[in-house]
């Protein structure tokens, strides 16, 4: 008489297979999200949802005490935002009141101090622009004028109207011919 081969040994395999793929694919995954963890750095397609591009406001809310950071298309970290008050105009546009803005250089350290009591940001482009009195400083420098369009990605603006600017270190800059 021939065995009876009911296939619970092919089952039994089967199953185990199954199991041990499943295993095997959830620590791959659990490793992925490790390594993802580790190095927080932004791929280029994936920095749109950084910084300035989506801030999470809707149209027509005002959000008080608002603090956001701006950074590059690299994810490093190239300004700083701090308002009294936010609101979304429409899609592409955001007024802010006592806007303090801090700009930062390739090594992450302060730069630039733009104070703005109202001004407007145009999310596609960028570029925020106050008709407001406006007052930049740096280490160096202060400048002030009654109006300011600054794009937050180049960090190039321009003051218009009654500008009025004061140099701290004026030795320094013009070497040793500067006058007392």
């Amino acid at each position: 008489m021939l065995p009876c081969h009911s296939g619970s040994r092919v089952f039994r395999g089967a199953r185990l297979s199954l199991v041990l793929l499943l295993v095997g694919s959830s620590l791959a995954l659990a490793g992925d999200r490790k390594r993802r963890r580790s190095a927080p750095t932004p791929t280029p397609g994936a920095t749109e949802g950084l910084g300035l591009k989506n801030i999470p406001l809707t149209v027509g809310h005002e959000a008080k005490g608002l603090i956001l950071p701006n950074y590059d298309i690299k994810g490093n970290l190239i300004g700083r935002f701090e308002a009294a008050s936010a609101a979304r105009v429409d899609e592409n546009h955001v007024r802010f009141t006592n806007l303090k803005m801090t700009t930062f250089d390739d090594r992450e350290q302060p730069d630039f101090k733009v104070d703005m009591s109202d001004a407007v940001l145009d999310l596609e482009t960028r570029v925020i622009d106050s008709r407001a009195r406006t007052n930049v400083k740096r280490a160096d420098f202060e400048i002030a004028g009654d109006s300011m369009s600054f794009n937050t990605m180049t960090k190039l603006g321009t003051l218009k109207g009654n500008v009025h600017m004061t140099i701290f270190n004026q030795k320094e800059i013009a070497g040793s011919n500067a006058k007392p």
